[in-house]
């Protein structure tokens, strides 16, 4: 990923906080083209369709952040057992994940001092995350169960509680659901985990403006922006940009 220096984050607590935020990652991996018509005999689609995700894939899957005692980190998460993608990270274990935290298109009209000069462009700001590592598919149930638990207590401690029995907006856990049921559901998947080799962070927020462009943007986000986005793009500014402080 393209960094410019000014927009690099290597701390690692920053970089595992936006994954926890937003947990929806990006999954990339790569195998070397086979045959397409081969794969269309054993049942990956049209010629053109095994071509595509016979080289190149990308799955949409939320992950867990694992940090063990010796520093290791590792994102774990489940997958369909349909997915092709589960064979091709059989087949090559590389991978890339990315995830992005909130995003504004940023007008030109929010910097004060483009009524002297006119000479600045729109530009994006945004925050993400690419991490680069080893992937292993896991069958064992137990290890299913855990993981799927603790990403659901994650997400769902994200939500107000509601102490009432049965009420709508009750946390909801796993052990919620009849164990053969869940029991169904686990023979749908397969376990993902990555071991990290390497992480990258890219928080693009202004960095290479003028302190008085920079509250100019603060002030637009705040004024123009949908409240969600603006408060965390308003948030990682002031941690991030010493100007914005």
């Amino acid at each position: 990923m393209y960094i410019p220096k000014s927009m690099e984050v290597t701390d690692l607590s920053k970089q595992l906080d936006l994954i926890r935020a937003h947990p929806l990652g990006t999954l990339f991996n790569y195998n070397a083209p086979n045959s397409s018509l081969i794969s269309y005999f054993t049942g990956a689609g049209s010629a053109d369709e095994a071509q595509v995700d016979g080289e190149m894939c990308c799955t949409h899957v939320p992950f867990l952040v694992v940090q063990e005692d010796d520093g290791t980190v590792k994102l774990t998460a489940h997958m369909a057992a349909k997915n092709q993608h589960v064979q091709m990270l059989r087949n090559n274990p590389r991978c890339l994940v990315v995830f992005q935290a909130a995003d504004s298109y940023i007008t030109p009209s929010w910097y004060p001092l483009k009524e002297k000069t006119h000479k600045f462009v729109p530009t994006w700001d945004f925050a993400a995350v690419h991490v680069y590592g080893e992937a292993k598919i896991i069958n064992d149930k137990e290890w299913l169960v855990d993981m799927i638990s603790r990403l659901t207590d994650q997400e769902e401690g994200k939500r107000p509680e509601d102490e009432d029995a049965g009420a709508p907006g009750k946390r909801w856990k796993v052990s919620d659901a009849p164990a053969k049921y869940i029991e169904k559901r686990l023979d749908e998947v397969v376990g993902l985990e990555i071991t990290v080799t390497n992480i990258q962070g890219k928080f693009k927020l202004q960095q290479d403006m003028s302190e008085i462009n920079v509250h100019g943007v603060l002030q637009g986000l705040e004024r123009e922006v949908d409240n969600s986005v603006s408060e965390e793009l308003i948030r990682l500014c002031k941690e991030n940009n010493p100007k914005a402080s």
